[in-house]
């Protein structure tokens, strides 16, 4: 299937019964969101009986609210790693050295 491009001019027998059909359908829509927050998305796909099927998802989208303090903790200059990587970056580190947790009340034998 890595061989169809997504173009109106593709021959059939190139196709096998396993091969996705997605490039058939109409491109996804995102409509909004308007005033109120309200976001559509319009979807096609195919239903197991080989017909194309529109769904349409409509969603409530809420801005976050940050406080005041939170807001301030954000302009604070990074430091560390994040230092030294790109401002939109989301930094995760791996911890390097191994951390046992306990429950209470257990006995470890060694």
């Amino acid at each position: 299937m890595d061989s169809i491009q997504r173009t109106n001019d593709f021959q059939w027998g190139d196709i096998g019964e396993d091969d996705d059909l997605d490039f058939l359908l109409p491109p996804r829509q995102v409509i909004g969101p308007d005033d109120n927050g309200i976001k559509k998305v319009i979807e096609y796909r195919f239903s197991d009986e080989g017909k194309r099927i529109k769904v349409t998802t409509t969603t409530r989208v809420q801005k976050r609210v940050l406080s005041q303090r939170a807001v301030e903790r954000l302009s604070w200059p990074k430091f560390g790693d994040a230092a030294r990587e790109d401002a939109g970056l989301h930094l995760t580190v791996r911890s390097t050295e191994d951390i046992l947790l306990i429950a209470p009340g257990k006995i470890l034998k060694f």
